[in-house]
């Protein structure tokens, strides 16, 4: 999991970009104060299926 903790180390709007620049299915929680903030790309976005109603 070594690309994971780099990601981290970049911290959240560098990872982004390498995220994206790379093509990289993430989902992404990060803490902003007190709550969290949530983010996926969009190949993770892929990879989830819509209920339909």
């Amino acid at each position: 999991m070594p690309g994971i903790l780099a990601l981290m180390v970049l911290g959240p709007e560098k990872a982004k970009e390498v995220v994206r620049r790379e093509g990289l299915a993430v989902y992404m929680i990060t803490k902003e104060g007190d709550s969290f903030k949530t983010w996926m790309s969009p190949q993770f976005k892929s990879f989830l299926v819509s209920e339909k109603n």
